[in-house]
């Protein structure tokens, strides 16, 4: 069996029969990016669980009484509930680390993967891009020029499912790395890492950011995070901030 999304899907529901459900089975034992697949289905249906039970309004049963002697209810507006239910409850999926560093990974490999970087701006200099992502309305931390050998090449905004991040690309020949800084909040208490999408993820908060790292090395994206954490400390120094 190949990668087949809709199966992993029906597998982590149970909707599968024995045959298939063997098939997928094999298929994931052999397959990091389908497993990283189900396990992110399964916190989303975990994060739907905890979900607390829709009340209704007050008054709700009176005027829907009288609703039902004057029309009978079409079955799209009897369904609008339910929709409501299960957009929120897959918003909130994606406050899960594991199904943000999914995305990460993602993209990551969307941009890498193209015949030419699809960055906004262009240069080695980190001050020059952190001024370019301010002047277009995005505040990022002190970031690296450069870690373990690789260097800032240039960057762009990057819309993910619920949010847009600054992505920030650095390479050295073939190996390259992606470096995010994603607004808004992530359920994490200090720092997150996995693999996902074959990619080694690390995501972490500094100076009360919220940093993603992906690269296909575990050693580059570790060394990216030590100088990500050092480039901050320091400039807190500088400032005569305490050290978080």
């Amino acid at each position: 069996m190949s990668c087949n999304p809709e199966l992993v899907t029906g597998y982590v529901d149970a909707a599968l029969d024995d045959a298939a459900r063997a098939e997928v089975e094999a298929h994931l034992a052999e397959c990091a990016v389908c497993r990283e697949q189900a396990e992110a289905e399964r916190q989303l249906r975990a994060a739907l669980r905890t979900l607390p039970a829709a009340e209704p309004r007050r008054g709700f049963e009176a005027d829907l009484r009288r609703s039902l002697l004057r029309a009978r209810p079409s079955p799209l507006r009897m369904l609008l509930p339910i929709a409501a239910v299960l957009v929120l409850a897959f918003f909130g999926g994606l406050r899960l680390p594991g199904v943000l560093a999914w995305e990460l990974a993602r993209d990551h490999k969307n941009c890498f993967g193209q015949e030419s970087l699809p960055a906004e701006v262009w240069g080695g200099d980190a001050a020059v891009i952190v001024r370019w992502f301010e002047a277009h309305g995005t505040s990022l931390p002190p970031i690296p020029d450069g870690a373990g050998g690789l260097s800032l090449v240039g960057g762009r905004r990057c819309p993910l499912v619920d949010r847009s991040v600054a992505h920030l690309f650095y390479a050295a020949g073939k190996r390259r790395v992606s470096l995010f800084v994603v607004p808004g909040s992530v359920a994490l208490s200090d720092r997150y890492q996995t693999t996902a999408r074959h990619e080694a993820v690390r995501i972490f908060q500094v100076a009360g950011q919220l940093v993603g790292v992906v690269g296909e090395n575990e050693d580059d994206v570790r060394a990216f995070e030590r100088s990500f954490r050092s480039t901050s400390a320091s400039t807190s120094r500088e400032a005569g901030e305490p050290e978080v």
